[in-house]
């Protein structure tokens, strides 16, 4: 039976606002992170969650705490849903006082999937600790509503990867702040890879 997963990006952060290298630094939501987050549960408050997974970071955890509102779904942390580490690169801007290597940050621009960060990680193992997650969820929930709670780049590389989207359609997927995607994701029977199909979720409440 397949799951449905809604699989959502925190709300906006200080370091959102001001366009820094954020990844595992634990930056907290601003004033407007959570109005968004409660916009974003607003929209889902018809969505009976059965379960709940969030990265363990603030800004992903206390989204989905605002979604899950009075729900009785409990909310796990799962490490292999953090966002991307920058490594020497958190914390730093794209300003020219803020930058590390204009080169690889070109690099990372135009070629994602070749960039490992100096001290971080490349968006390949970013898939393959998100992916194993992932497959761990939908396995102990056949037929559930779960909302996966993580990050802009996280989310990138989950949605190719369940969708079978090209690799270079990553910097093309919109995933703004407290942004949401309904997807109903399943096992091949033949190869047990895990296949889905989805898409943004409405922007009206939606009711389940």
């Amino acid at each position: 039976m397949a799951t449905e997963l809604y699989l959502i990006r925190h709300g906006e952060t200080d370091w959102n606002r001001r366009n820094l290298y954020q990844g595992t630094t634990d930056v907290p939501l601003n004033d407007a992170g959570r109005a968004q987050a409660q916009a974003l549960a607003e929209r889902l408050r018809g969505v009976r969650f059965g379960a709940a997974y969030t990265s363990p970071l603030r800004r992903a955890a206390d989204t989905a705490r605002a979604v899950l509102g009075a729900a009785e779904a409990p909310l796990v942390e799962v490490r292999g849903l953090g966002e991307l580490c920058y490594g020497l690169w958190q914390g730093r801007g794209q300003e020219p006082g803020g930058r590390c290597n204009p080169g690889l940050e070109w690099r990372w621009r135009e070629s994602p999937w070749s960039v490992r960060f100096p001290g971080g990680e490349s968006l390949e193992e970013v898939r393959a600790r998100a992916a194993a997650a992932v497959e761990r969820i939908v396995a102990a929930h056949p037929g559930g509503t779960v909302l996966v709670s993580g990050h802009g780049h996280l989310n990138r590389v989950l949605l190719i990867h369940l969708l079978g989207l090209p690799r270079d359609s990553f910097w093309s997927i919109a995933q703004p702040n407290a942004s949401c995607w309904r997807l109903s994701v399943d096992a091949d029977p033949g190869t047990g890879v895990l296949r889905a199909a989805g898409e943004p979720c409405p922007a009206e409440a939606a009711h389940v």
